[in-house]
């Protein structure tokens, strides 16, 4: 089958919807997952979907395929990811799939897909899956597989409250920002004891009100002000599938999910001194520093979920946690990204130190920092322009600590340390835009990076100013 060959990421399977994938298309990617289980002796999955338009239709299709090789399905309906990843312990198999573009917009849909317990594919597997589509080179089993309908919303509720114990009432602002996580977060706070007002609480896989995506500023700048008109605790954002979160603390103040890692890393290190600490490289300065302070071994690694556990596996971290909000608890918990877990966690953390969100990341290491800044660039052309961009980059910063390719094989782009902060580009291994993000400790160095930011942007022809993938590109425009 043709198939545009873009869209087999890195680690996940992501396209724009009626252009990229379509019923027939997802139906093959549903026969090459199961063809791919079956030479690996997995003969069950469990399979569930994010609210957007097109997963019913898509879902369907997928399954088809996947019984097709005489795989069983378990079929979860409309959850969360992290709500797949436990559906394979609760039924107690390596297969698993979540049709889910995550953060991209509502004309896009993908893939997710279990290689074993908590672990998804990596480039490698993608890249087999590709394959087998091309050339159509599907098992056909004689006995198709079953296909059973499970629901474990209160399963999966129970799972995650029994492992926090919150010592008191906190008043916390959820937006789910009209994505799966209506169905499930709200409810499950308010069960752990805390008062919970929500907005934008109606899903719908359109995403009226814009893309459910916690690394946007102006997303994350509403929720502020719902905090401060509440008098709330704390704000709480979430993607769209669920795994992924931001915060805001009681004053209304945006914490950029780097250092909600360094808080997680802190308390994590509280009880576990000496563990590693994973981190990706669009992290804070704040992050390795908090962690040595705390006794604690930092280990810089490239960004991606399904890389940022693999990593943690190896190390036998006790934590990892990437800017974009994805974070995974290896003390207590499966060690894959749950956004409903993660949020627990800081709020029992709250409790236990009687402190305020504001107070507890105040003793940190003081930057001024961009958020996650994303602008579009074509797939076939990202990964020339940082290269390009990563030579003069080097060149401009000759007494800086690089960390690339050179440094973490396989790395997506070019980080420059200085004594007082950094400044990443790096290509997106999901969809066709360049992310970037910097730092400093004044105002004016700040504004200098800010300006060369920009003009390293205005250099290529290839960036593209105005695109439904953009995020936060103001901060850079405006400057």
């Amino acid at each position: 089958m043709q198939i545009n060959p873009l869209i087999f990421r890195n680690y996940d399977i992501r396209g724009v919807v009626g252009k990229d994938l379509d019923s027939s298309k997802v139906e093959a990617l549903g026969k090459a997952y199961g063809s791919f289980l079956r030479k690996r002796k997995i003969r069950q999955i469990v399979c569930g979907r994010d609210c957007r338009l097109s997963g019913e239709e898509f879902q369907k299709a997928f399954i088809d395929g996947v019984v097709s090789t005489g795989v069983d399905v378990i079929d979860l309906g409309v959850i969360m990811t992290q709500m797949m990843y436990y559906g394979q312990y609760r039924f107690q198999t390596n297969g698993g799939a979540m049709l889910t573009a995550s953060h991209n917009p509502a004309n896009f849909n993908g893939f997710k897909l279990g290689i074993g317990f908590s672990q998804t594919t990596g480039p490698d597997e993608v890249q087999e899956l590709r394959r087998l589509v091309e050339t159509d080179d599907f098992v056909v089993a004689e006995k198709r597989g079953t296909v059973t309908v499970a629901d474990i919303k209160e399963d999966y509720a129970q799972d995650v409250l029994k492992r926090v114990n919150l010592k008191r009432k906190y008043k916390v602002v959820v937006d789910p920002h009209c994505g799966t996580t209506t169905l499930y977060i709200p409810e499950i706070l308010e069960r752990a004891g805390c008062d919970v007002v929500v907005i934008n609480d109606k899903m719908d896989g359109s995403f009226p009100v814009g893309t459910p995506d916690p690394t946007d500023a102006r997303l994350m700048s509403d929720l502020a002000q719902v905090v401060k008109e509440e008098k709330a605790d704390m704000g709480i954002a979430f993607d769209g599938d669920g795994d992924r979160i931001g915060l805001v603390d009681e004053k209304g103040d945006i914490l950029w999910n780097d250092v909600a890692v360094a808080i997680f890393a802190k308390e994590i290190l509280e009880r576990f001194p000496k563990s590693k600490i994973i981190y990706n490289t669009l992290c804070s300065q704040i992050v390795p520093k908090v962690i040595k302070e705390n006794g604690g071994i930092p280990v810089i690694w490239k960004t991606g979920h399904a890389f940022i556990k693999a990593k943690i596996a190896s190390e036998k971290a006790a934590f990892g946690g990437e800017l974009s909000g994805h974070f995974f608890f290896a003390d207590n918990a499966y060690g894959h990204d749950d956004g409903t877990y993660a949020a627990l966690r800081i709020i029992e953390y709250l409790g236990e130190k009687n402190m305020s969100l504001s107070e507890l990341y105040g003793t940190f290491p003081k930057y001024t920092s961009s958020p996650e800044i994303k602008i579009g660039c074509p797939d076939e052309k990202k990964v020339g322009v940082i290269k390009d961009l990563s030579i003069k980059f080097k060149a401009d910063f000759p007494n800086a600590q690089i960390t690339d390719e050179n440094i973490i094989p396989g790395d997506d782009g070019v980080r420059a340390d200085f004594d007082d902060g950094m400044m990443v580009f790096r290509y997106s291994q999901n969809g066709p835009y360049i992310t970037i993000k910097f730092e400093a400790t004044t105002d004016k160095v700040f504004e200098e990076r800010r300006s060369y930011v920009r003009q390293m942007l205005e250099k290529y022809p290839e960036m593209i100013w105005e695109d439904q993938l953009c995020v936060n590109l103001d901060f850079v425009r405006n400057s």
